[in-house]
């Protein structure tokens, strides 16, 4: 059994390959301790790895603590995998290759096998990020905002007044306007970038044509994609699967 983890900012995604058969196994979030918790809840499976293979978007440190408490428990190896110029019919297209963020290469090299034909990734996590890729897998470059709690928290941290943020509803019908100052942090840092995604799905439409698939993945894909106007396909597990390829493809 291989071990598949998707390291975030906040949180741990695991999941496993037997015999080239993926399948999500679950999520914390990350906190002290949060080693064991992982090692806790994959043994709870009955599961013992023979190899892990890890997206890391941690500091170093947390990528050699994991390294050293997960390897040493199971005596296997722990696999990082890089960023490369060019796999699996995606042509990185970053200037520096390597300094695109592993997560996002992973997510874009699963979305190709899911699409084929030209698309977008669009990641709502603690940042969101957005990536376009051409039908022949030409990557067009991308960009990164504040995700939903880093919006809420530079209000919060950097204003008088203001100490919670609330919770937003996630029906569809939702109104714009708020009644009480904390959903209306919550509703704006949503809505922001609610606005941004539809821009972009009507922007792209110059480099991409009319025919692209937009893909939302991450923690607040679920809530975001229910007030779009625009269609998307939502895929919650998208950066563990492209550790799956490249866990399956360096077997």
């Amino acid at each position: 059994m291989i071990l598949l983890l998707d390291i975030g900012n906040t949180r741990i995604k695991w999941g496993s390959l037997i015999g080239g058969e993926f399948a999500v196994g679950g999520a914390l979030l990350r906190a002290k301790g949060d080693v064991a918790e992982l090692i806790e809840a994959v043994e709870a499976k009955q599961y013992r790895p023979t190899r892990v293979v890890v997206s890391n978007v941690a500091q170093a440190s947390y990528r050699e603590l994991l390294a050293d408490e997960v390897g040493t428990h199971w005596g296997c190896e722990v696999v990082f995998p890089g960023v490369e110029v060019a796999a699996f019919g995606v042509i990185n297209g970053y200037d520096e290759p390597q300094r695109l963020g592993v997560d996002r290469w992973l997510a874009l090299i699963a979305a190709r096998q899911l699409v084929d034909g030209a698309l977008c990734v669009i990641d709502c996590g603690t940042a969101l990020t957005v990536d376009l890729l051409t039908q022949e897998g030409e990557h067009l470059g991308g960009m990164i905002t504040p995700g939903v709690g880093l919006m809420q928290a530079a209000l919060l941290n950097n204003t008088e007044g203001l100490h919670v943020a609330g919770e937003w509803p996630a029906e569809e019908e939702s109104l714009l306007m708020a009644c009480n100052t904390a959903d209306a942090i919550s509703g704006g840092a949503y809505y922001a970038l609610i606005a941004l995604i539809e821009r972009v799905a009507n922007d792209l439409r110059a480099p991409l044509g009319d025919d692209v698939s937009l893909i939302l993945t991450g923690g607040d894909a679920a809530i975001i994609s229910a007030h779009l106007r625009c269609r998307v396909q939502l895929e919650s597990d998208l950066v563990l699967r492209g550790v799956a390829m490249v866990a399956e493809a360096s077997s």
